[in-house]
């Protein structure tokens, strides 16, 4: 993002801003959330659909050359983690996926 700001190139320009601060946030919202996961576990599971979309881009955009091979195999390792991020929300929470991606969550004091 920083890089796009600094030398900005008109055609990539805004997506570039935007899907970097749209990354920053989420990673601020995943640390926030796992700090009382059973609380949050549907913020972490959301994430992980996400994560395979992306994958799936990249992986057709590398079958189609548009590009570098290296980003497929970067993506792949964002596969685990979206893999993670459920099956751990699943285990954590004790509640199904359909559960948590609708918001369900069992409440913990502390």
């Amino acid at each position: 993002m920083f890089s796009a700001i600094n030398a900005p190139e008109p055609n990539t320009f805004v997506i570039t801003v935007v899907l970097g601060a749209f990354m920053m946030s989420t990673g601020a919202a995943l640390l926030w959330a796992v700090s009382v996961i059973k609380n949050r576990a549907p913020v972490v599971v959301r994430g992980g659909p996400v994560r395979y979309v992306g994958f799936t881009a990249v992986a057709y955009a590398g079958l189609l050359g548009f590009t570098p091979k290296i980003f497929v195999a970067i993506a792949a390792m964002d596969l685990v983690t979206a893999t993670i991020y459920i099956v751990g929300s699943i285990k954590l929470s004790g509640l199904s996926f359909w559960s948590l991606a609708v918001g369900k969550s069992r409440t913990v004091e502390r």
